[in-house]
């Protein structure tokens, strides 16, 4: 199959919002996503970049357009795709190798399950943690855990919905190494919506930016460097200013 990408073409969103009608949520939206790129998005709050990932991942269906990968048309969640959210969102009753092993497709056999959990959670940090339970990791590595969920059924796309938001700021940066790290590893596309303009442009090949609601994509900036990516650099900087524009 010819690996096109992530296209998105002309995708709106609206909501019903009784008594004064239809509520546009994300103006027409036309977006090509390279294999194996990684691209973060930011925006103020409100203005559709989590619906738009909600969208991408099929827990919405989009009111106009059309969403494709690799030149085919998705409807609905599958494997291609897989999501991370704000909170890790795990099952607290479960370790983490459980917890893990639920990503994992249901035509797998046991040694199957078992070796993809064991790789998956040695490629996230947390070999050793493999019988703690969401309450004995810290926040940082239930997110570890949540990701490694997330890859275990090798989607094509990963989504990020603001992962590392409810992190302190120095486990924060280490995260983004991590996550970096994992996307060099797994060659996929990732696609993370952030609120952190320096964490945009430390992680994205490109970045986009969304107008308030009805969302738009606004501008798009693309960062040439080389990673690992200095934050203190002239040209850090410039990109920050000029993102930052957009907003101020």
């Amino acid at each position: 199959m010819k690996t096109t990408g992530l296209q998105l073409k002309r995708v709106s969103k609206s909501f019903a919002k009784l008594p004064q009608g239809q509520l546009p949520v994300l103006s027409p939206i036309d977006l090509k996503i390279s294999p194996g790129e990684f691209v973060t998005l930011v925006g103020k709050s409100g203005c559709g970049k989590s619906t738009l990932l909600r969208l991408i991942a099929g827990l919405e269906s989009p009111s106009g357009g059309s969403i494709l990968l690799d030149g085919q048309p998705l409807a609905g969640p599958s494997l291609s795709r897989g999501m991370v959210f704000q909170e890790p969102r795990l099952f607290p009753w479960m370790t983490a190798e459980q917890n893990v092993a639920f990503g994992c497709p249901k035509s797998f056999s046991p040694p199957e399950v078992a070796d993809t959990v064991h790789r998956h959670l040695k490629l996230v940090g947390l070999t050793g943690f493999e019988k703690s339970y969401p309450h004995q990791l810290s926040g940082g590595m239930q997110q570890r855990a949540a990701i490694a969920r997330a890859l275990v059924g090798r989607p094509q796309v990963l989504l990020l919905d603001e992962p590392l938001g409810a992190l302190d700021a120095l486990t924060r940066i280490q995260m983004q190494k991590e996550i970096l790290r994992i996307w060099q590893a797994e060659k996929m596309t990732m696609l993370l919506v952030t609120h952190d303009i320096d964490e945009a442009v430390y992680l994205g090949d490109r970045v986009l930016v969304m107008g308030p609601r009805p969302g738009s994509l606004e501008k798009i900036v693309p960062v040439k460097w080389a990673r690992p990516r200095d934050r203190n650099s002239a040209g850090f900087a410039k990109i920050r200013r000029e993102i930052q524009a957009e907003f101020f």
